[in-house]
């Protein structure tokens, strides 16, 4: 039986194969100069990211979550800013420096991105294909510690005097580039559905890893 992670990328297919074929609301609505509030679900499949010296990643597929805020200066054209967040599961082998030992290691990756996007709807209204482009940036926390443990003790307004260990992991803020293309369902003049299928390009400072992604996105006209 198949999980419903591994069901997402079928539904999304399937709102875009349905969509195209769907006849386009008798009375569409114009967008023209509407602002949209955007809650979009993703989902990201299994990837093996490689990296220097034989090190790798092997990267569980999860769903994230998110909203944005949109503005449509016209009918065919919106910008939008994006905020997405994710936590995936992770098995990696990682080579000591300078032996070049290698050694298992398995954790949570947890990361957001905000982005800056542009997307052209083919069709003026109704039910429309896309094509959306962006750039931002994406922060990554692998949760392994990479130094010593810090401790300290401070005055909580809700849980008094409070003290805790601090542990300082990896962690890395890259510039990141996406592009998508999907299709918009509008279902009343206050909300659409939107399906797409992304990639995601990240610049780390030692590789270059491109990822798979589908989002679904609940769209509320504001």
């Amino acid at each position: 039986m198949k999980s419903r992670r591994g069901l997402f990328p079928i539904i999304a297919l399937g709102a875009l194969a349905g969509a195209l074929v769907l006849p386009s609301p008798a009375k569409a609505q114009s967008r023209a100069h509407s602002w949209e509030f955007i809650l979009p679900v993703t989902y990201s499949p299994s990837v093996t990211v490689t990296g220097q010296s034989g090190s790798s990643a092997d990267l569980n597929s999860d769903l994230g979550f998110g909203f944005g805020i949109g503005y449509n200066p016209s009918n065919n054209f919106q910008v939008n800013g994006m905020f997405t967040w994710s936590t995936r599961s992770y098995n990696a082998t990682l080579v000591d420096s300078p032996s070049g030992t290698p050694r298992k290691a398995s954790g949570t990756l947890e990361s957001s991105t905000f982005a800056v996007n542009a997307v052209y709807f083919l069709n003026a209204s109704g039910v429309t294909p896309f094509v959306s482009g962006g750039i931002g940036s994406t922060f990554m926390d692998s949760n392994i510690p990479n130094g010593v443990p810090t401790s300290g003790c401070w005055y909580d307004p809700w849980w008094g005097y409070y003290c805790d260990t601090y542990y300082p992991t990896k962690s890395e803020t890259a510039v990141s580039y996406t592009a998508g293309v999907g299709v918009r369902i509008p279902v009343n003049r206050a909300f659409s559905v939107q399906a797409s299928y992304n990639k995601l390009w990240l610049d780390l400072s030692n590789s270059k890893p491109d990822l798979d992604g589908w989002k679904l996105d609940f769209v509320f006209r504001m």
